[in-house]
């Protein structure tokens, strides 16, 4: 049998590159090659379909998790990941709502405005990137040096009203109504508050990571709205104050409420505060507002 004839003639069926490229060395045959050569040369042109072993790894691709975009959900049809939870009261970084009534905030919490890229397994890339779990809150009453706590009200001057981290007010939630007998803050004559630990939607709880001033304020426009807060202090025991560094949620009430003014309670200024109006049409309801803290939120 004539090897160089029979590896030719297969040559010429259009078999691919990696097939011709051996039998050029049969094309070639004037030049001595030794026989061992010739007859492998003819096992890969006679090998199953004519043609050598192409099978190589493939990497399979990286993919990009696109951005979270502000109606929850990422392009390609893909849920984002929510947010702090929020109750029908809504919680917020910050918020502006229009029109009168209950103010439903807008839920942000702290959100990623970041891409995050998930980094698919490859033969030669670099392996997946695993993200750091958060920091899990803990309880403020358990902030290492808290000693006490300062709610600063706005009533004609700024008051200063202190209790103790482990005191009866923060530990405990008081029934409605709330009156002068029934009160841990009192504004004016019509003016009641509850100060309390609290989950970020305000709601009482004694190991909550958040602080919570809710109330009742008796008189609607054109009186000036009621909870009028300026700041939150956490106070140490080397004197060092920290304030309140994250809205988490607030409800406004009523026709003299100002919507936009919850934020002047994360601000550090004692000379702005929130205006959360009044609830003399709905007495079932609280005026409030939810505070976080670093040193609760992100401690260590």
């Amino acid at each position: 049998m004539n090897l160089a004839r029979t590896t030719a003639r297969r040559r010429t069926t259009g078999r691919p590159a990696v097939f011709d490229s051996a039998a050029g060395l049969g094309k070639n045959r004037h030049m001595h090659r030794p026989r061992l050569g010739i007859a492998l040369l003819t096992l890969v042109a006679c090998s199953p379909d004519g043609r050598a072993d192409t099978t190589t790894g493939t990497a399979s691709a990286s993919t990009t998790t696109p951005a979270s975009t502000g109606d929850g959900t990422t392009a390609e049809g893909t849920t984002a990941a929510p947010t702090t939870g929020a109750s029908s009261e809504g919680s917020a970084t910050s918020a502006a709502t229009s029109g009168t009534g209950t103010t439903i905030a807008s839920t942000t919490g702290e959100t990623s405005t970041g891409t995050t890229e998930g980094v698919g397994s490859s033969s030669t890339g670099p392996g997946p990137k695993l993200d750091l779990p958060p920091e899990m809150p803990i309880p403020v009453k358990e902030i290492p040096g808290l000693v006490s706590i300062t709610f600063y009200e706005t009533t004609g001057q700024v008051m200063q009203y202190t209790f103790s981290v482990a005191g009866p007010e923060l530990n405990n939630l008081l029934p409605d109504p709330l009156s002068q007998a029934n009160r841990d803050i009192q504004g004016t004559g019509v003016e009641f508050y509850d100060v309390y630990y609290s989950d970020v939607d305000g709601v009482f709880d004694p190991n909550g990571s958040y602080l919570t001033i809710a109330g009742s304020f008796g008189a609607k426009a054109p009186a000036g709205g009621g909870l009028n807060l300026a700041e939150i202090s956490l106070n140490y025991d080397n004197n060092d104050v920290e304030y309140g560094s994250f809205l988490a949620s607030f409800v406004g009430l009523g026709d003299n409420y100002v919507p936009g003014s919850e934020v002047n309670a994360i601000d550090g200024d004692l000379a702005t505060h929130t205006t959360m109006g009044n609830n003399v049409d709905t007495p079932d309801q609280r005026l409030r507002v939810t505070l976080g803290f670093k040193s609760s939120l992100m401690p260590g």
